[in-house]
């Protein structure tokens, strides 16, 4: 495992170069760039933006130097949250309209309870080392012969090794209690209590090359994990409440997948580096590739209430399927900025964040 390995060449590569730790050196600097508060700007909806989620009606969405804003307009006026931390943010999820985490650089993960007008700050990599190291000594004492064992035990020290660098990226919660957040390396953490205590879960994503996590989502009863160098993974035992076991499938590609989401159809589309999208319509068995001519990387997608699939790419490109994902049409709908996330308001609308902050876009562009 190679700590300054970038995980991806693009503008997104860039945003989160922090995250990815192929360009910090100073141990001082992540320091108080983590026990620092986030920073505070003049106009929110202005600066560079890395995902956007809903918590109910509220439109949060999280950013660079600790940047998480929040609208309860539908995305036409923007207010900066209090967040305790400048570390760059890549990832929030809610599972009530007041209870959801947010996570990022130096393995920081954020807690609220008010809908994230207020965030506190509960675990960051430090403390996750000490959890990752006990639970390869526990793989070890129960089976010290096994090659995962080793591996296990070696994963651990390499991490210890190379110092606080490594983001969390993406976030699975099940309820108010219990959550799975996942990031480099499959670094992957579980809580149970709303996160008063954690334990790592790196042991239960069965990639032995330990890739980066970049994207979760459900799909009937299974997880799926999506990530770099074309790493997929599923979890059938989703009624477990969160003690998931993922294992490798079959990947269409060894390019970087950025995302993965359902449709309506129960349909799986993951996507990511090159502008590719691939779809599987039996729970990530076989793969076929659709219909797209995006230009550059594809870094998220959603699902339209409508039932519409809309992607969109680090050049600005949006693109839809009304075919479940078959093929995508370029939408007339390109922005002046890399885009890196999207949700549908209450209204409608589509909220697009990227590297010049928000773009609202009317729900009639999509009709």
């Amino acid at each position: 495992m190679n700590a300054c390995k970038p995980a991806m060449s693009s503008t997104l590569k860039a945003v989160l170069g922090g995250l990815l730790a192929w360009v910090v050196c100073s141990a001082t600097a992540w320091a108080s760039t983590l026990d620092d508060s986030a920073t505070t700007v003049r106009e929110p909806a202005k600066v560079i933006l890395i995902s956007v989620t809903k918590a109910g009606s509220r439109l949060v969405a999280v950013g660079a130097h600790g940047v998480i804003i929040i609208s309860d307009d539908n995305g036409r006026s923007w207010r900066q949250a209090a967040v305790p931390t400048s570390e760059t943010i890549s990832c929030a999820a809610f599972t009530t309209p007041r209870d959801g985490w947010a996570a990022g650089g130096q393995g920081v993960v954020l807690h609220t309870s008010d809908g994230g007008a207020t965030w506190r700050r509960q675990i960051t990599e430090a403390q996750v080392l000490p959890l990752m190291q006990a639970a390869a000594a526990a793989a070890a004492a129960a089976d010290p012969q096994s090659a995962q064992s080793v591996r296990a035990v070696r994963r651990a020290d390499i991490f210890t090794q190379a110092g606080l660098d490594k983001p969390f990226l993406a976030i699975l919660p099940f309820n108010p209690q219990s959550a799975l957040i996942f990031g480099a390396y499959r670094m992957t953490i579980l809580t149970h209590d709303a996160g008063k205590t954690w334990q790592d879960w790196s042991l239960h994503v069965g990639d032995p090359i330990s890739h980066n996590i970049y994207d979760v989502t459900k799909l009937g009863g299974s997880v799926f994990l999506a990530g770099e160098a074309g790493t997929l993974l599923r979890a059938n035992n989703l009624d477990q409440g969160g003690a998931l076991d993922f294992d490798m499938v079959t990947s269409p590609t060894d390019g970087t997948l950025l995302g993965i989401l359902g449709t309506k159809n129960n349909t799986l589309l993951t996507f990511g580096v090159a502008g590719n999208v691939f779809r599987s319509t039996d729970a990530g068995q076989t793969w076929t590739q659709s219909n797209i001519a995006a230009g550059s990387d594809i870094t998220a997608g959603v699902l339209l209430a409508s039932g519409e699939v809309v992607v969109i790419s680090e050049d600005g490109g949006v693109f839809g399927s009304t075919d479940d994902g078959v093929s995508f049409h370029q939408l007339p709908l390109t922005e002046d900025m890399a885009l890196f996330g999207l949700t549908q308001a209450d209204n409608g609308d589509v909220i697009f964040v990227g590297s010049g902050g928000v773009r609202v876009v009317p729900k009639a562009a999509f009709d």
